[in-house]
């Protein structure tokens, strides 16, 4: 018999039907609308859905065929969403199918039910059977090809399944959207998706929603829920499946119930996550679910470089099993660094915990700080055991035995981290497993490895902060090696000889005060490219590694007795010798063809440079800083393009040369505390690049007429587009008295650091482009009226704009009452009014959209002081940020409106010196959290007007010293909820540097936009 029958008679079949089967049609399709509309309604009200949905229904283009792929992690909610975007959109199709758990039918062996329930959706035919495991027949492929249809295949892992499902995704007609659901990108890749999306984790505020639901059945946590609901979160961290589990489990139970269980989330293994979420690691093979189980139990965000090296000495192609990880979303890579969601940290581990739950000495990886140590001192370690990460900082110490490793043959990653002297081998240590592919032991106590050790396969060692003075005698076989890490091990005095290393890339001997010589075999490496022997300070001298052709990267800073020049290969890109003893650099510099970054600071016998500097075209960042004896800078005769960053703070410099101008990509020229500089070059106004100029120190150059006049020559016009490039521009400790007035020409101004300039008595009109003004202890500073236009512009700026305005003049003595002069216009740009004190314009503030105070030390705005008859309200400068809320409700809709077209201010902040808390604040708190409640009107018409401004408070105590820069960090959370439902979650961080003798109180006040 044929596998499948057909003839005209199907097609009659399809045409004429009895009326009997006609009725039953149309009562089906009535309880299939019925159904979809039920499951519609089911839908709604799901956490996140609605907003991810209109967020991808936005990008179909109406008429085409659009295939969409949806991937992510298990229980991300891929399949709530591929539904509600079905139930969403399917009104527009003549016919429609939800295949659900596709990779499940297919474990079942129950494939073929999905297609067939797929072809009586779409043809609308239940009795029309295939049997053909991998053919459809031409007729059918025709009659899907002329339809338009939705079809959802939900959780396909194989391309497979489509091929067997329908022949293929290209099958249906024009304007037919299908869906797929995976937790594998590159099945998406396979099928020519031509819309690919990620489902993404629930924000903060979605997921406190559809925790308090499920746990609570609330919206929001009361008092003692909120820190049960910030464990459950973090560890969840936004998997919809996960923060249902846990409230669910947590609902009912009583609050000692709850709080342990909490606290038990991470420590003890969960079988029913574990249950729900096995099936993505059963779906690996053997080498990807070690590699899975390597990374949850020891490598989760670690580089991704590194790792990858690791797992390719331990496993075959593990390149691309990381790779197939990622496209499974049981992994990611956030900034390099692999990543891994908690929830399959802990499938991972928990994995791992069920291999002996009783025993860790015969599970395949350890991590755990007292298992490890139980292990470890009974010496029960067994060949089962592949792995072993100790961060040694749990425990106070581990004593070892000699023999402690005897046992582990197949230990390949061992890391011992944080010891400082915790770790004692008091009889030594008798071997360590040959098989070792990662050795790391911070702090390693004794002077050597063990004779017996060799790390034949060992791909890297890490033994920084040792008391090694040398790893082995004799040659070891290398071959495998790739990095050396014996940073800071001060008792170091010589290296072994590497010259069958040949695969080694990186070298490490920072801080090795102790080592005096290098082997000539470090030359002979030809695939290394990082060599650093920082602060190695015995070394006096260098084997060429001008056969070393690939290293790029030599790091000499700080080897204090080094003189001579090191010879390299014309491909190193990076030269680090600041603090040597180099006395001059050697004109075959210029031969350094692909030299990026020269740092020099700190050489202090160096007197001058060669000629030929201009002939390093890719020279991207010289440092010249401290040169103390550097007396000129050669001529730069040719164009150099990519120099960027010139630092000649510190040097003796005289002058310029007046070839600068040839530096046209240059962006920031660092001269602080050139005391023997008088003036700059003409040339300079001609660097179109300059985004940053410091002069700070620079206490004998002219600075007065630093726009008006250099060398005593006026500046042309013309030149005056070239500077006004500048961004930022530092003149602290210079001894001018009046910036000059020019300065608002530069419109691209964002900074002005004016700190400790001593002489400095006014401030002209600044920039608009302003953001950022620094005059901290400028001791004669009196009048800075000129803000007042800052704040206008911010007050009234309607661009949309994130600026953040900050204006600091700590330790202004002088800055007192009478110093604005005139108010802000806020209201009416037609009148002004004449004010006395700053306070007046403070009031204003509250409206800038983000903006920035310091007035510390300015004891004539002290918060006590400033009381007087006149201002009895006005016990200090930031009421006035309140109680502008008031006059603004009173003021005619006119100047309303004004204000409203503006993006009403957020945050705000000051500090003034003081000792209390104000009287006025309504609400106080001794703890760590405060409830406010709210009117119930507030909530009204306008609602974005009645909206309150909150005003945070801390007093803080600092030490008697006025030099003592003291840091200050707030953190605060706000939570807004109404009617039961959450609204917001602010959280914001707020840090400030002060140098106060005493108490000072601290204010910042925080308004939220009501939508």
């Amino acid at each position: 018999m044929f596998p499948f029958y057909f003839s005209h008679n199907l097609f009659l079949h399809l045409i004429y039907r009895p009326d009997s089967t006609l009725v039953d049609k149309i009562v089906k399709d009535i309880l299939k609308k019925l159904d979809c509309r039920s499951s519609s309604a089911n839908l709604k009200g799901l956490v996140g859905i609605e907003r991810r949905t209109q967020q991808l229904v936005s990008l179909f283009q109406v008429g085409d065929f659009l295939k969409l792929g949806i991937w992510g992690m298990q229980g991300i909610g891929k399949t709530k969403l591929a539904e509600a975007i079905f139930y969403h959109v399917l009104n527009g199709f003549q016919n429609h199918s939800f295949l659900a758990n596709v990779r499940e039918h297919e474990e079942s062996r129950n494939l073929s039910q999905l297609r067939k329930k797929f072809l009586s959706d779409i043809l609308e035919d239940e009795n029309l059977d295939i049997s053909t495991p991998t053919i459809i027949p031409s007729f059918v492929k025709d009659m899907l090809s002329r339809k338009k249809v939705l079809v959802v295949y939900d959780d396909v892992s194989e391309l497979s399944q489509f091929e067997f499902l329908f022949g293929g995704i290209d099958r249906f007609g024009r304007g037919s959207l299908v869906i797929v659901t995976t937790r594998n990108k590159q099945v998406l890749f396979q099928c020519g998706m031509n819309l690919i999306y990620e489902a993404k984790k629930l924000n903060k505020y979605e997921s406190i929603q559809l925790f308090c639901q499920h746990a609570f059945k609330s919206n929001h946590p009361i008092k003692y829920q909120l820190g049960l609901s910030r464990m459950v979160l973090s560890f969840a961290n936004g998997n919809p499946l996960a923060i249902k589990f846990f409230g669910s489990s947590l609902y009912g139970k009583n609050k000692n119930y709850q709080e342990s269980a909490v606290k038990d989330l991470k420590q003890i293994p969960n079988p029913d996550i574990l249950k729900l979420l096995r099936s993505s690691f059963d779906g690996l093979n053997p080498v990807e679910k070690d590699i899975f189980l390597d990374i949850a139990c020891f490598f989760k965000g670690e580089d991704r470089d590194f790792v990858t090296r690791i797992m390719e000495a331990c496993y075959p192609s593990a390149y691309s099993r990381i790779e197939n990880l990622i496209d499974k979303s049981l992994i990611y890579i956030s900034q390099n660094k692999i990543e891994m969601h908690d929830i399959w940290q802990h499938v991972g581990r928990s994995i791992v915990h069920y291999e002996s739950p009783s025993k860790p000495e015969t599970r395949s990886r350890l991590w755990i700080p007292e298992e490890i140590y139980d292990v470890l001192t009974k010496n029960n370690g067994t060949e089962t055991i592949t792995g072993i990460v100790l961060d040694m900082s749990k425990l106070a110490k581990l004593e070892l035995e000699p023999v402690a490793f005897m046992k582990m043959r197949k230990l390949r990653i061992l890391k011992f981290y944080h010891s400082c002297g915790r770790t004692l081998l008091l009889k030594g240590l008798l071997s360590l497993p040959d098989d070792l592919r990662y050795l790391c032991w911070e702090g390693y106590p004794l002077k050597t490895l063990p004779s017996t050790f060799h790390p034949r396969y060992l791909v890297e060692l890490d033994m920084s902060c040792s008391h090694v003075e040398q790893l082995w005698e004799g040659k070891q076989d290398l071959v495998d090696l790739k990095v050396i890490n014996l940073k800071n091990s001060k008792n170091l005095v010589r290296i072994p000889d590497l010259s069958s290393a040949t695969n080694l890339e990186k070298i490490n001997f920072c801080g090795c005060f102790n080592l005096r010589e290098l082997p000539s075999s470090l030359q002979h490496l030809e695939k290394l490219t990082l060599l650093d022997f920082s602060y190695c300070r015995s070394i006096r001298s260098l084997p060429s590694f001008y056969k070393a052709t690939s290293l790029t990267k030599l790091h000499l800073s700080g080897c204090s007795n080094l003189f001579s020049f090191p010879e390299v290969s014309s491909n190193v890109t990076e030269l680090w010798l600041g603090g040597t003893a180099i006395e001059e650099v050697p004109s075959s510099i210029e031969c350094l063809s692909n030299l990026r970054l020269l740092d020099l600071r700190g050489c202090r016998r160096l007197k001058s440079l060669p000629t030929g500097i201009h002939k390093l075209k890719s020279l991207e960042k010289f440092n010249l800083g401290d040169c103390s004896r550097l007396e000129t800078f050669p001529e730069i005769l040719d164009i150099m393009k990519r120099l960027r960053d010139l630092d000649l703070s510190g040097t003796v410099l005289k002058e310029l040369p007046s070839s600068i101008h040839n530096l046209i990509g240059l962006k920031y020229l660092r001269l602080n505390n050139c005391e023997n500089l008088v003036c700059l070059p003409d040339s300079l106004y001609t660097l179109k690049s300059l985004l940053h100029l410091s002069l700070c120190g620079s206490s004998n150059l002219v600075v007065e007429n630093l726009f008006t006049a250099i060398g005593d020559r006026p500046v042309k016009q013309k030149h005056l587009p070239w500077l006004s490039s500048l961004k930022k521009l530092d003149l602290s400790e210079s001894n001018l008295e009046n910036l000059p007035t020019t300065i608002k020409q530069f419109p691209l101004l964002e900074e002005l650091i004016l700190r400790k300039c001593k002489r400095l008595k006014s401030l002209p009109e600044l920039p608009p482009s302003l953001v950022y003004l620094d005059a901290h202890d400028c001791t004669s500073l009196e009048d800075v009226s000129s803000i007042k236009k800052l704040f206008e512009q911010e007050l009234f700026c309607e661009d949309g704009s994130n600026r953040f305005l900050q204006l600091k003049f700590s330790n202004c003595f002088k800055l007192g009452e009478k110093c604005v002069g005139n108010d802000i216009d806020a209201y009416d740009s037609t009148s002004v009014e004449e004010v006395s004190s700053i306070k007046n314009l403070l009031k204003q503030v509250v409206f800038c959209k983000s903006l920035g105070w310091l007035f510390t030390n300015c004891f004539q705005l002290d918060q006590k002081a400033v009381r007087s008859p006149e201002t009895p309200k006005l016990e200090m400068p930031f009421e006035h940020m309140v109680t502008a809320l008031t006059d603004h409700l009173q003021a005619p809709p006119r100047r309303k409106n004004r204000i409203k077209k503006a993006s009403l201010g957020r945050i705000i902040v000051t500090c003034v010196p003081g000792s209390e808390i104000p009287e006025w604040f309504d609400f106080k708190s001794l703890g760590s959290s405060i409830n406010i409640q709210l009117p119930s009107e507030w909530w009204s018409n306008n609602s974005w007007i009645n909206f309150p401004c909150f005003v945070a408070s801390v007093a803080v105590s600092f030490p008697d010293s006025y030099n003592a820069d003291c840091q200050i960090t707030c953190s605060s959370y706000m939570m807004v909820s109404m009617l039961g439902s959450l609204l917001e979650v602010r959280h914001q961080t707020i840090v400030f540097t002060m140098w106060l003798p005493f108490i000072s109180t601290l204010m910042s006040g925080i308004r939220l936009n009501a939508r």
